[in-house]
């Protein structure tokens, strides 16, 4: 191999280089750990294991907010107190087939943060925590 071949290929990796080193994959949005587990909305504390079709039964995943005919994914996750803990949560809500973005609060209150309240644009939903 020539001198010319060597040094194109020595600048084509640098080139590579930078520019992979210039746009770092974006951190994918999670769910704050405090947050995840079981909930339960419309009553007392759940009886474990809860009923798996309530329509007020709530699964907090890392990655993923499952409910009862809906699902949503985390976009981005702003903590906006530490007292009461509080998030401001974007994500995009899947139902029917189809999805829209979400604005919504999660805050923690109650002993030991057993009480979730989240409120959206229309909304205010009271849950505690089954597990």
């Amino acid at each position: 191999m020539n001198k010319f071949a060597y040094v194109t290929a020595a600048g084509l990796l640098g080139v590579c280089l930078v520019a992979s080193a210039a746009k770092p994959e974006p951190k994918a949005a999670r769910y704050p750990k405090e947050l995840i587990g079981i909930w339960q909305g419309d009553g007392p504390t759940c009886e474990l294991p809860g009923n798996l079709d309530s329509d007020t039964r709530m699964d907090i995943r890392p990655d993923k907010l499952l409910d009862y005919e809906q699902w949503n994914l985390p976009l981005s996750v702003v903590q906006v107190s530490t007292r009461p803990k509080a998030w401001r949560i974007k994500s995009r809500l899947y139902i029917d087939g189809d999805f829209i973005e979400v604005y919504e609060l999660f805050a923690l209150t109650g002993h030991k943060d057993r009480t979730l309240t989240v409120v959206d644009e229309s909304r205010v939903a009271r849950y505690v925590r089954c597990r």
